[in-house]
């Protein structure tokens, strides 16, 4: 296969694995190269129909099972989160960030963990009937810098985009709103085709689902006295444009960013644009910007690419 497809061997490997799916050029292409055709071809093609349906292949954590059970079959969830972005909305390496601190108990690494939330998140809001997602998101949560910059403003490009589906809403609760009982502790309410709606909620070590009518009620009268007291959708948005703005000019006036520097490493060394980024804690504009004669009395915010704004 290595030899006659212009696959990358991760892509390969996480192909046999069952770990990533396999779309329908993927399955034209190997269909064309073992030659395989008629009633095989038809069962193979309704086959990879069939799984696309179907969740990740994915070791789901120990502490996850039952939510991960809940939410396969959810058909709609409205979740709280004052602190951090949720699961469903972290990309990789914000999700790798967050969880290398988190208590381990069942022995899964952090690689394990984050790559199942992201797996799993992709294919809730990608699915023939995809999750219907209400998120009330705490300002603050959008401040946090997982890991770096980078990776927070690659978050937030990617949670830009998210919240642009027609089945994703946000709403950001803002810093003057937090301060009341109803703000304190996050949580997820999951509704399907149960008789009812179960309440999700986190701590260190466990996630505890239940459907007690009294503790759902409880906080679904929560979640709709956030959703009176954020921001609505296209105010959100703009809240979330500053925010990453903001991250963006605090990575590029940090003091080790030299335009000198930078051009040594990229002569003597021979780093790509990305590396650079990399050691400075900086997105790649901001070093194409050094190594093109950036002066520090240049703007200093970084644009929003041009994919994510309408």
């Amino acid at each position: 296969m290595a030899e006659h497809l212009p696959w990358p061997q991760t892509r390969l490997d996480a192909t046999e694995e069952g770990t990533r799916r396999v779309t329908a050029s993927d399955l034209k292409a190997l269909l064309s190269l073992y030659e395989v055709t008629g009633t095989e071809a038809t069962r193979l093609r309704a086959l990879r129909v069939r799984a696309s349906k179907e969740p990740p292949a994915a070791t789901v954590p120990t502490r996850y099972q039952q939510f991960h059970e809940l939410q396969s079959a959810a058909t709609e969830q409205r979740t709280y989160a004052p602190t951090l972005l949720p699961p469903i909305l972290q990309t990789d390496d914000y999700a790798t960030a967050v969880n290398e601190q988190a208590p381990r108990p069942d022995q899964q690494t952090t690689a394990d963990v984050a790559k199942y939330h992201v797996r799993q998140s992709a294919w809730l809001l990608s699915r023939e009937q995809p999750l219907q997602l209400h998120v009330v998101l705490g300002e603050a949560a959008l401040y946090d810098i997982a890991s770096s910059s980078r990776t927070m403003i690659r978050q937030l490009d990617q949670l830009t985009k998210l919240v642009k589906l027609p089945h994703v809403h946000l709403q950001i609760l803002p810093f003057a709103e937090c301060g009341h009982t109803t703000a304190a502790i996050g949580f997820t309410l999951l509704t399907g085709h149960q008789p009812h709606p179960w309440l999700t909620t986190d701590d260190l070590l466990t996630t505890t689902c239940t459907d007690d009518p009294t503790a759902v009620t409880t906080h679904q009268t929560a979640f709709t006295t956030l959703t009176t007291r954020a921001l609505n959708r296209g105010d959100s948005l703009d809240r979330l444009h500053a925010i990453r703005r903001s991250h963006a000019t605090s990575s590029q006036r940090r003091p080790d960013v030299n335009t000198e520097v930078c051009r040594r490493l990229r002569t003597k060394f021979n780093l790509t644009i990305d590396e650079l980024a990399a050691a400075f804690d900086c997105s790649t504009e901001t070093i194409g910007r050094h190594l093109t004669g950036y002066s520090p009395t240049d703007a200093l915010a970084e644009p929003i690419p041009s994919k994510f704004v309408d």
